[in-house]
């Protein structure tokens, strides 16, 4: 087979310090985001800072089309000493052999800090092993409009706790229907699609006691269909066919745009438009509830080792320092996503105690649900996702969920059941 090689980009900041000249360099694949790219700037030039006279330096290459890249440089032996890896991506990395255990690597006063979600979404059950951690996560809740709010005398709850149950926020986008202004009570991201179809519902079905894969036997076949999964969807398209939804072809700025919705259901990452729109009008109210609890999504991009990385000295000593309680506090306020360590809360004004963000760093410590984390999830998510949207758009939902539970689980049967994960 041919090689294929990765073109190396230029690193963030040249090392031009006579103490870095000589240096060891690891070298760190990076998204290639316009939020993130001022802080990998930071990050860079704190690192070499610091280790100036510990004969080690950072170089950091953000990457383009950053899935395929690394998947080409994967099988061309071509990984540099640490990348980034999207969480749902990580099982199917690890169950390919690119990524090896990073546990071992880590003081044990930074996996005390990292919040459970974000543990959850690193650890590989097989083996129980952490191999990827981010330095933030995300949630998504519910975002009002004070003045609508107002007008249809509701009373938002202050708590996670007390959250609107599924009859209770009925009732509540059905007053909303009737204020002068609103035209849907609800943007609920229709029309985001992809991974917002899985990321952004899949709270819902766990609330409701459903799942979109059994997470002991590993199959799709009796969950994604069951009454418990095809209870929640059809909670959801309730709303949408009582016309309380923002349609999909209608536009992504109708709660902060024209103000033509009352509500939003998205994610920390809207937080710049949606205070810059309303102001103080802003209102966040906590993910609601099917069940007996309530879920909000989490995950994110978080650091991994690839497993042909030998460099492990130099290697412990950057995540050590990049999921220090300051960097990780210096991404959160650069990025706006949640700070993955229960300090750096506390040292982030917008996510701290009485912050105007503050409910969704408590959702992301108290309600995080985490996608399944097996190598199949990118055919789960496929699957479910396409499954959702048919039937959101009027499709039989018994037709479509046996579909998709058909599909997955031949995937998984194809694979051999993905050892180990057949034990």
């Amino acid at each position: 087979m041919k090689k294929i090689k990765i073109p190396l980009l230029t690193g963030l900041l040249a090392l031009t310090a006579p103490d870095l000249l000589h240096a060891k360099q690891i070298t760190a694949w990076v998204v290639d985001g316009e939020s993130e790219r001022q802080y990998f700037v930071q990050m860079e030039k704190d690192f070499n800072e610091k280790f100036a006279g510990q004969d080690v330096s950072l170089k950091i290459q953000p990457i383009p089309s950053y899935d395929d890249a690394i998947r080409a440089a994967w099988m061309s032996n071509d990984l540099p000493d640490v990348v980034m890896v999207d969480g749902p991506n990580m099982a199917n990395y690890i169950w390919s052999g690119m990524l090896q255990p990073i546990g071992n690597m880590l003081d044990k006063e930074v996996i005390d800090q990292i919040l459970p979600g974000v543990i959850a979404q690193g650890t590989y059950s097989p083996d129980n092993k952490i191999y990827m951690l981010s330095q933030g996560d995300s949630s998504v809740l519910l975002w009002g409009n004070k003045q609508y709010l107002d007008k249809a005398g509701i009373v938002v709850p202050k708590t996670i706790e007390d959250t609107w149950d599924y009859d209770q926020f009925t009732e509540v986008l059905k007053k909303l229907s009737k204020v002068d202004g609103v035209k849907w009570p609800l943007d609920f991201k229709l029309g985001y699609g992809g991974e917002w179809n899985t990321y952004g519902y899949y709270p819902f079905i766990k609330s409701a006691g459903g799942d979109i894969i059994d997470q002991k036997t590993w199959k799709a076949d009796g969950t994604i269909n069951s009454k418990e999964t095809k209870s929640a969807i059809n909670k959801m398209k309730s709303w949408i066919d009582n016309g309380y939804v923002v349609p999909a072809t209608a536009g992504d700025n109708r709660f902060f745009g024209d103000k033509t919705a009352a509500l939003s259901w998205v994610g920390n990452w809207m937080w710049r438009s949606h205070s810059q729109a309303l102001g103080d009008d802003l209102v966040l109210i906590p993910a609601p509830k099917f069940g007996e609890r309530s879920y909000a999504p989490n995950g994110g991009w978080g650091w991994a080792v690839p497993s042909s990385s030998d460099n492990t000295k130099d290697i412990t000593t950057f995540l050590n320092f990049v999921l220090s309680a300051d960097q990780v506090a210096k991404w959160s306020t650069v990025t706006g996503y949640i700070p993955a360590r229960r300090d750096s809360i506390k040292m982030t004004p917008m996510f701290a105690e009485g912050g105007k963000a503050e409910m969704l760093a408590l959702q992301a410590q108290k309600i995080a649900v985490v996608r399944p984390v097996h190598p199949a999830y990118p055919v789960i998510t496929s699957e479910f996702g396409k499954a959702l949207k048919n039937i959101f758009e009027g499709a039989d939902i018994d037709t479509a969920l046996n579909r998709a539970a058909m599909a997955i689980d031949d995937d998984i049967e194809d694979n051999m059941n993905y050892p180990p994960f057949d034990k």
